[in-house]
Order: C-alpha cells, then structure tokens, then sequence
C-alpha cells in the first residue's frame, strides 16, 4: 500500500497570503489543526491552527518550512515510520512540487491494519 492509497480528503489549502484569520476559520471549519499552504498548487509549507491563534497577519507570516513531506509511491508503513520519527501528525504528499493530498498518522493507521488483521491498533504506549 502506497501513500496515494491512504491520503485524506478532500483537501483543504490555503494561500501564503491569506490572512491567518481565514486559515484558523478553515481550520475550524473542516476540523484540521494543520493546513498545507499552496501558492498556485505549488507546496510552500504549513500552518498550524496554534501558529494562526490570534494573529492579524498573513500566513506566509506565520507558517512553517521546511517541514516532512512524502510522493506518492512512499509505501505506507515507511511513511509511518518517518512521521513517527520526526514526531509530525500529518505529512503532505507532492509530485513534481504539487500537492496531491495529506496523509495522516491515523490513515496510515487504518491502512495497515486493514491489510494485516493482527495488527493491534490503538493500543501503542500500553505496558504490559
């Protein structure tokens, strides 16, 4: 299973110069807590609904960069792997620059054990 097989949807953008009001309105709206930001298709980064928290700016203001992104042919359970690593929720997948879609730790999550019955999901950080 590959990352294009598990992408969430549908994807929400927004513009690096957008304000960051109207980024946390879309946040709120679509509940997402991190948005690609997109100039055009082009990636540029993300916001964070805590990054747009009362700011009067623009998001290019506010956004981060560099951040884990993925293609689309990155096999799912490597792709959990790296976000687990980098410790990120949510990785945007790009071809030639363009965002295609997001990819979230519980889509992945929800893939794999879907393609392996004995996976045990939800029940990480439990000692026994």
């Amino acid at each position: 299973m590959r990352a294009r097989d598990v992408m969430a949807g549908p994807l929400v953008t927004v513009g690096p110069r957008d304000f960051a009001r109207h980024a946390e309105g879309l946040m709120d709206d679509s509940g997402l807590t991190v948005l690609p930001v997109s100039d055009h298709g082009v990636f540029r980064g993300v916001v964070t609904k805590a990054a747009c928290a009362g700011v009067t700016g623009k998001v290019e203001d506010v956004m981060s960069q560099p951040v884990l992104t993925a293609g689309p042919e990155m096999e799912a359970a490597t792709l959990y792997d790296a976000m687990t690593l980098r410790e990120v929720l949510s990785v945007p997948i790009l071809e030639d620059g363009l965002i295609l879609g997001v990819v979230t730790r519980h889509d992945v999550l929800r893939a794999i054990s879907h393609e392996d019955p004995h996976l045990r999901v939800g029940h990480a950080g439990s000692h026994g």
